[in-house]
């Protein structure tokens, strides 16, 4: 009976993820598969990709030093650490990877908005509230308590 509530559950989530990371783009990842590793070997040049970039691709893949890079950072990193070098794969790899981040953090922004708006904390003006809670930066507890 537990099995089917849980099963139940997920058909909802399912269609969600889709609203977010249509089939489209889930197609658009698996034809760019060279994003995820550059270094496979016998690389297939994608329909979408002009000669200049997809030499671009051969030529970068063939030293050592970027694979062991894109092995210890994240996808997205690598991709914006080598955009001097190669700029313009670079840029068609992170066009194909960012849209759902974006989408991500606009979320992360609203529920941190909604979470501030309940009924003890109605404020007219959310940002202080909002700046705080999405900032990146850690405070540091001890030196605030001695100001």
């Amino acid at each position: 009976m537990m099995c089917l509530k849980n099963w139940s559950n997920i058909y909802p989530m399912r269609a969600s993820f889709e609203k977010y990371l249509p089939e489209e783009q889930s197609t658009k990842i698996k034809l760019n598969s060279w994003i995820h590793n550059p270094f496979l070997p016998n690389l297939q040049k994608p329909e979408s990709m002009s000669n200049e970039i997809y030499e671009s691709l051969l030529e970068m893949s063939s030293p050592t030093s970027m694979e062991s890079l894109s092995k210890t950072t994240p996808l997205n990193d690598f991709w914006c650490k080598i955009r001097d070098e190669y700029s313009m794969l670079s840029k068609m790899a992170l066009n194909i990877l960012f849209p759902f981040p974006t989408t991500h953090l606009c979320e992360i922004g609203f529920s941190t908005y909604v979470a501030s708006k309940t009924k003890y904390r109605n404020r007219l003006d959310a940002e202080p509230d909002m700046r705080l809670r999405l900032s990146s930066i850690k405070p540091d507890i001890n030196q605030l308590m001695k100001n």
